[in-house]
């Protein structure tokens, strides 16, 4: 088994942020439309003026805008621009997030419609009409993981493309030979660590604390009752972690705050993870005997072809930077795993 300490970088340069959050999407089967422009993580809001200024604005500011919870520091969900809807025009339909609200007295229900690709590639425009209001604060509120989840997708097919227009070709079939997996792993991630079916990829500055990493790991799965446990996963992350990932120091290892006095439950919930059940989990993880700690993102779930349990990990260490973005770029990797298909039997 080959390790590299948690704290030494490799020999990469840390690739511009900008770079990945600007760069041109090409896939077979994208549609004749433009480039979707927009930072990441901007959010277009587009309403009335007076909605705006009223309670669906300040509703859709406390939810969109909330900060994330599962980071070390405060940011947004989105980076929320207001444009009003007399002024949205050619200029703003390419943008990569648009949501657009209405309020229609004359409709006797609420409408919500997803649309892909609009007026630009790759783009998730959102449309509300509702009847009053208090219905558009309801469905801002009750839908509001259905939101994050749409335009997120989005956000991770924007960097798959771009990953895959510069992958990192050891890496790539390094992932592919162990786990059968196409994961668009960009230039600038290296195998840190591969063990018995568990591999770390690690993406390092030479010159800054920063450190961006996937880890994978399978299991034979054998209950769901046991394999799906949020406690179990929990487990399970910090018992791999403290074989595979070293810190700097002897005897210190990747874990999270699962002891005393400091136990940060991670946010469970269930996702549709490419067509397969899953189970992600976000929390904060630690060195133990050191002082290092970020962000991190874990997704459980079964190839039933293989009958493996799939435990898909990626963090994040940039205690100068802001790290949603950061932590996103991870989850791209992670979200363009491709699993082949299976074969139709005769």
């Amino acid at each position: 088994m080959k390790t590299i300490s948690l704290l030494h970088p490799g020999r990469v340069v840390l690739l511009s942020f900008l770079l990945l959050a600007f760069a041109a999407c090409e896939v077979r089967d994208r549609p004749d439309k433009p480039s979707a422009s927009g930072r990441a993580g901007e959010l277009l809001a587009v309403m009335d003026q007076s909605l705006w200024e009223g309670k669906v604005g300040t509703t859709f500011q406390d939810v969109f805008r909330a900060p994330i919870s599962t980071l070390n520091q405060p940011e947004p969900m989105f980076n929320v621009i207001f444009i009003p809807k007399r002024n949205f025009g050619s200029v703003f339909e390419t943008h990569r997030h648009i949501f657009m609200l209405d309020v229609d007295e004359t409709l006797e229900s609420p409408r919500i419609e997803f649309n892909r690709d609009v007026w630009s590639f790759p783009q998730m425009v959102v449309r509300v009409t509702a009847p009053s209001q208090e219905s558009a604060v309801r469905i801002i509120r009750n839908n509001d993981e259905q939101f994050f989840d749409r335009f997120l997708e989005v956000e991770y097919l924007r960097l798959e493309n771009a990953y895959r227009r510069m992958l990192q070709t050891s890496s790539h079939r390094t992932v592919k030979n162990l786990f059968g997996v196409d994961m668009a792993i960009p230039e600038g991630y290296f195998v840190a660590s591969e063990g018995d079916n568990f591999v770390w990829l690690r993406k390092s500055a030479t010159n800054e604390e920063f450190d961006q990493a996937v880890m994978i790991w399978t299991l034979d799965y054998t209950d769901p009752a046991v394999d799906f446990d949020e406690d179990v996963i929990w487990a399970r992350r910090d018992s791999v972690t403290r074989i595979y990932i070293p810190g700097q120091f002897p005897g210190s290892y990747m874990t999270t705050y699962n002891t005393e006095p400091m136990r940060l439950r991670p946010e469970f919930r269930e996702v549709d993870f490419n067509g397969r059940y899953a189970i992600e989990a976000r929390s904060l993880w630690r060195l133990e005997g050191d002082f290092m700690g970020g962000p991190f993102v874990n997704y459980t779930f079964v190839d039933e072809e293989t009958n493996r349990l799939f435990m898909m990990d990626g963090w994040v260490f940039a205690p100068r930077y802001d790290k949603r973005d950061y932590l996103r770029q991870v989850e791209a990797i992670i979200w363009s795993s491709r699993f082949p298909e299976p074969e139709e039997e005769e």
